[in-house]
């Protein structure tokens, strides 16, 4: 992900072809992922890191 000067951020389309999906989450996406978290279903889920990366760590 390096860009051609210092501190600049890469352009979307390079960012895009990072991921797997070819696409960014959206904010609901994230928040529905916490709500989860926070709410009865996910009672038993306990000590773990649930990587909300949209397959960039494959």
């Amino acid at each position: 992900m390096a860009s051609d000067v210092a501190g600049e951020l890469p352009d979307r389309e390079a960012i895009l072809d990072m991921h797997p999906i070819r696409r960014i989450a959206t904010l609901e996406e994230v928040a529905e992922t916490i709500c989860f978290l926070a709410g009865p279903h996910a009672g038993y889920i306990t000590g773990e890191t649930l990587n909300v990366a949209g397959g960039l760590g494959i």
